[in-house]
């Protein structure tokens, strides 16, 4: 049973991944690869798929109730997993802030409905059936095609993990410096603040890891303003495109 969860949970998550990458990409005009792991895979939609799976399947005879479970119940997992990478991590992933009728940022009715209709749709026509082929693998080779995902999925987190927490150090670093810049100076105006910033930033960006690069591009923003200062001034070091920063760098004085 455990093995049949963890291949329905990387076949889910995998087409998670392949959906909002491909849609992003094409939002953007250039690859984006989306998710917190590494790897070709997003969790959310491995847990929410097999969530539906377990839960709903007794709704799939009725379109409108099935709508309403599925979009209620999206909408919990993905304000749960906001909610826990923030208070973890303290960045956020994705933001609905400009978007009407959201919760925090966090979630947005018009997100939650689409997840809703995709619920209605992909639950009998392609979660069930895939579900029916993963628990008809003989038990054998099910277990050890589990053992090799896991382990792939495991080390994924763990250096995902191990990143994010070097990126959050580095930004501390480079927080600490502007500080001692301004301090050292002996000027408190706001522009020479700015200005220490910067040079703080420019002095890494040649010693980021392709890997530093990768959680730069990915992580939305950051909730300490410090670090969202300087998460923006790395994105726009590295070429992430302008339009893709959404506000202008700002300027004041950490």
């Amino acid at each position: 049973m455990f093995a049949a969860f963890v291949i329905k949970f990387v076949i889910f998550g995998f087409c998670g991944w392949l959906w909002e990458s491909v849609l992003y990409t094409v939002l953007s005009g250039k690859f984006d690869n989306r998710g917190f792991l590494y790897g070709p895979l997003c969790p959310i939609y491995g847990f929410g798929a097999n969530i539906a799976a377990a839960l709903f399947g007794p709704f799939i005879g009725s379109p409108f109730k099935l709508f309403f479970v599925c979009m209620i119940s999206s909408a919990i997992l993905e304000y749960l997993t906001s909610f826990v990478l923030e208070k973890f991590f303290g960045a956020r992933w994705w933001d609905y802030s400009t978007i009407p009728l959201n919760i925090h940022g966090r979630i947005c009715l018009s997100c939650s409905i689409a997840f809703g209709l995709a619920g209605v749709i992909l639950l009998p026509g392609a979660i069930i059936p895939i579900i029916g082929f993963v628990d008809s693998i003989p038990s054998e080779p099910a277990t050890v095609i589990a053992i090799f995902l896991a382990g792939f999925l495991g080390g994924d987190t763990f250096l995902s993990i191990n990143n994010i927490t070097d990126l959050n150090k580095l930004m501390e670093d480079i927080e600490h410096e502007a500080i001692e810049r301004k301090n050292a100076a002996g000027r408190y105006i706001e522009e020479h603040g700015g200005n220490a910033i910067k040079e703080a930033v420019m002095k890494r960006v040649p010693k980021l890891s392709p890997k530093q690069t990768y959680l730069i591009k990915n992580i939305y923003s950051f909730t300490s303003e410090n670090k969202e200062k300087i998460i923006r001034l790395l994105k726009i070091s590295v070429g992430y495109p302008l339009e893709s920063v959404d506000t202008q760098t700002d300027e004041k004085d950490i």
